[in-house]
């Protein structure tokens, strides 16, 4: 498996082991309640959020979207899926130039995806593309 894809896999993992270790911890060490340790395993719009921010290498830009492209048309076909977006900043030289934001019915239903990605998806990142994803709760409307 590529270097760079392992790179991508692993921080979704990270991401999916920190919420789980927060959302699975008795609240004494974390200083979460009871109802802060429930909210963290799902919203109570039924769903979690994956912010994946993109640190894209000068001229891989189209290629890192054609990717992203792939990657999405993998992940809709998996269960728990919901949506995805893909953002460019307009700043030209912003260290983040593509931010997807996706939902998902889970924590588990990403991290089965994710995982069936890792095996099945075949295609390699853009050299230099550096994600930065982590899973996020709405808490404030």
């Amino acid at each position: 498996m590529n270097q760079i894809l392992k790179l991508f896999i692993n921080s979704l993992f990270i991401a999916f082991s920190i919420v789980l270790v927060t959302s699975c911890s008795d609240g004494k060490s974390s200083g979460l309640n009871k109802e802060n340790k429930s909210s963290m395993k799902r919203t109570e719009i039924g769903h979690i959020t994956l912010i994946n921010s993109f640190e894209v290498p000068a001229g891989k830009l189209d290629e890192s979207i054609k990717y992203w492209e792939v990657c999405r048309d993998f992940l809709k076909t998996q269960p728990g899926y919901i949506s995805t977006k893909l953002h460019q900043s307009m700043k030209v030289d912003a260290r983040f130039q593509l931010v997807n934001v996706a939902l998902w019915k889970s924590p588990q239903a990403f991290k089965d995806a994710a995982n069936k990605m890792g095996k099945e998806l075949g295609v390699p990142p853009p050299e230099g593309l550096k994600p930065n994803a982590s899973l996020y709760n709405i808490i404030r409307e």
